[in-house]
């Protein structure tokens, strides 16, 4: 006699899927496409490196792209910065160790190269910056780069500016260095993504304002009406949460300027 046994799924009344990042990798080897097996691991800090969070692998034959691996938004939000390692065991084998900053689903590209012939370096010099945004020093990363002689640009330095200036350390070939001031874009709003202080969330659509988080909560499962700063521009609700608006600046560059070579 067979007898049917009905299958059963728990079900927590209220409860939301929390949203979640779909990351995939694109793996190179000194920045080229080959079909050996290459490996990416990410861990969440030197640390804690006996602890493995993620793992990624491209297959023999393929050698270039990963699977794709499903991670809550908000665990990917909170780490911040990922320590990367990336793997080719074919002759002359490579690795490489970089931080990454992961915000959002992607197909990334990671280059496992062993630093060798990357070219004329620079000499080592410092740039002093300094950032007011309405007449208020202001944190932000500034982005430095320089045309040489040769006319063919290059990425000199970047660097943040704590309460409104900083030192930043730069690689230069004698040309003109230009410096760009880059304020913080955010998240794009994701229904019911958990959130925390300092965090900064921008609409779908943009509006030329973020919204800074100062009170943790989740979001909402319907995207807002988003608003201006008026008056003495107190927090509102966003969810369960509270946020504060901010004007998004665009970047803006000067230049070129001084080295201070060292």
């Amino acid at each position: 006699m067979t007898v049917a046994v009905p299958s059963y799924r728990a079900v927590v009344p209220g409860y939301v899927v929390p949203p979640r990042a779909s990351l995939r990798f694109r793996l190179l080897r000194e920045g080229e496409v080959t079909t050996t097996v290459k490996c990416l691991r990410l861990y969440r800090s030197r640390e804690s490196m006996d602890y493995l969070p993620m793992v990624f692998w491209a297959e023999n034959g393929n050698g270039e792209h990963t699977q794709t691996c499903a991670v809550d938004l908000a665990t990917l939000l909170a780490q911040g910065e990922w320590l990367a390692m990336g793997f080719d065991d074919a002759l002359p084998r490579r690795i490489r160790t970089v931080y990454l900053s992961l915000t959002e689903s992607g197909l990334y590209t990671f280059n496992i190269t062993s630093g060798e012939g990357g070219g004329q370096q620079g000499d080592p010099g410092q740039v002093s910056g300094l950032v007011r945004v309405e007449r208020l020093p202001a944190n932000r990363e500034i982005v430095l780069v320089e045309r040489p002689a040769d006319g063919v640009w290059r990425l000199a330095g970047y660097g943040p500016t704590p309460g409104g200036s900083g030192d930043i350390d730069v690689r230069v070939v004698g040309g003109d260095v230009y410096a760009m001031a880059v304020d913080d874009y955010g998240v794009q709003f994701v229904a019911d993504l958990a959130v925390q202080v300092g965090q900064r969330i921008r609409p779908t659509q943009y509006s030329g304002w973020v919204y800074e988080i100062t009170q943790a909560g989740q979001l909402p499962s319907v995207e807002p009406v988003w608003w201006a700063a008026a008056g003495e521009n107190p927090s509102r609700p966003l969810g369960t949460a509270l946020a504060v608006a901010h004007r998004y600046f665009q970047p803006i560059a000067l230049g070129p300027g001084p080295v201070e070579v060292i």
